[in-house]
């Protein structure tokens, strides 16, 4: 009987545990996307923070220039127009915040050099966080196959070229190639007409339409710029993974 009890109390025990030890504390909202969308007109910001945490997006920095959330509220603070919690796990919350572009902000940023952009992220009561803005551009989605876990997408060469690499920017995926189902290695040589498969591994979404910016430079220095929409959800966990990993690195 004794026995019995004390096999209870040990599960009662790690039940407390699993509902009452504290989750990992995230210092700062995790900025996990900053996309600027032509088509759209839009800057979109997701981020991640604890469910209880009030914060919202205030400002996004390029330079001297300041773009900001519409709140109808009168307020400057608080959830903006467009707040939308994405996805919410072990007391963390995904969410994104929307600014609109007038014709005339949309032109400043497509004026810029170059697809990705340093900016400033502000949130109420934190200090400016530096990431990365990516530009997608009107005209360069392309199609790709589904293929369970991962994503196809098939570069047809319209010349003789030499692909010195391929790249991507502002998601957590992971990109590999074949050819005729073989591995290759850069730099690799195609003739008019012929292809290499690029694999996205993990396409999760981090945005309500997290596009990948994929580019493939040649060895003349000429690129090839296209967006591919991501189409998975983030797996059970994923938040609470990600906050780790950011503790681990800001220690």
């Amino acid at each position: 009987m004794m026995k019995k009890s004390i096999i209870i109390l040990v599960v009662i025990g790690a039940i407390g545990v699993y509902w009452f030890w504290p989750k990992a504390h995230v210092e700062e909202p995790i900025v996990m996307s900053v996309q600027l969308d032509e088509v759209s007109k839009t800057l979109a910001v997701s981020y991640i923070v604890e469910q209880n945490n009030d914060t919202y997006l205030m400002e996004i920095a390029h330079n001297t220039k300041g773009f900001y959330p519409p709140r109808n509220s009168g307020n400057w603070d608080g959830e903006t127009n467009f707040t939308e919690v994405l996805a919410v796990q072990n007391g963390y919350e995904l969410r994104e915040d929307v600014v609109e572009l007038t014709d005339e902000q949309l032109s400043y940023f497509l004026s810029l050099e170059g697809r990705t952009l340093p900016v400033e992220i502000s949130f109420e009561n934190y200090s400016p966080i530096d990431t990365t803005l990516v530009l997608l551009m009107e005209g360069e989605a392309v199609d790709v196959i589904k293929n369970d876990d991962l994503l196809r997408y098939t570069y047809t060469s319209s010349k003789d070229e030499t692909i010195d690499s391929i790249g991507h920017y502002d998601s957590v995926a992971t990109i590999s190639f074949e050819q005729n189902n073989e591995e290759v290695d850069f730099p690799l040589t195609l003739t008019q007409g012929s292809s290499v498969d690029i694999l996205i591994n993990e396409p999760y979404k981090l945005s309500s339409k997290d596009k990948l910016l994929l580019e493939i430079t040649m060895i003349d220095g000429q690129s090839v710029t296209n967006n591919i929409l991501m189409t998975r959800s983030i797996p059970k966990g994923y938040l609470k993974q990600i906050v780790k990993e950011a503790n681990a690195n800001n220690n």
